[in-house]
């Protein structure tokens, strides 16, 4: 498995030719200290590249129509901005997290890095408040601790219209900056009773720094974390 600088471990699919290391640009979440070794990259095998929407007869283009996500193993649906790249499967603690998402990958000091990655997954659970406590938890103090200083994680925002759909949002702070990086990032998670189960949804997104226009837009995580239901 590798470290997709999300506090989030990914299987390895077969390899692919020709594929350069994709790094992760959320804040300094590209660095991970584990047992003395640091990891510093992912290889994100996804699709071939893809093919840029037709332009229309008129002067004005049509948005390109977003892409919606069916994770039946997970037993959650959302949708996603036309732009992002399959990436995999992965955990993070208990949860396994059977489909991974990141935005496009843009250009930083000779690297590939991307601005933001969703994932969702289950686990056997009866508390959903629960469960995406301990996600953005987890992936907020493993995805940004640099050489051992954790980052500065804020107190979970719990926003809960019944005991089965709770949305749990942290704030994170890093305590290194960089030229590619963002200086602080938001954690979110959307979690849903499903039977015996607890199905989740998590989006972790860079805020501000000079790469921002290549992440969503709050418009786009509101429309992102909105869609989340089960599938």
């Amino acid at each position: 498995m590798s470290y997709t600088g999300l506090g989030v471990y990914q299987q390895q699919p077969p390899k692919r030719p020709n594929r350069a290391p994709l790094w992760i640009a959320l804040a300094v979440v590209a660095v991970l200290v584990i047992g003395g070794g640091v990891t510093a990259f992912v290889l994100l095998n996804s699709g071939d590249d893809r093919a840029v929407p037709p332009t229309s007869s008129t002067t004005s283009t049509p948005e390109p129509e977003w892409q919606p996500v069916d994770d039946s193993q997970a037993g959650v649906a959302y949708e996603l901005p036309p732009s992002w790249e399959f990436s995999g499967a992965g955990a993070s603690g208990r949860i396994r997290l059977t489909t991974s998402y990141v935005s496009r990958p843009f250009q930083c000091q000779g690297r590939s890095m991307i601005q933001a990655q969703a994932a969702a997954g289950s686990i056997i659970d009866d508390d959903p408040e629960q469960v995406a406590t301990e996600l953005v938890n987890r992936i907020a103090a493993g995805g940004y601790t640099v050489n051992g200083a954790a980052p500065e994680i804020g107190e979970p925002r719990v926003e809960s219209a019944d005991d089965d759909v709770v949305r749990v949002s942290v704030e994170v702070t890093p305590k290194s900056a960089n030229a590619c990086y963002a200086p602080k990032a938001t954690v979110s998670a959307v979690a849903l009773r499903n039977g015996s189960k607890v199905s989740v949804f998590v989006l972790n997104v860079a805020e501000g720094g000079p790469h921002v226009a290549e992440g969503p837009s709050e418009d786009d995580v509101k429309r992102i974390l909105g869609s989340v239901r089960l599938s």
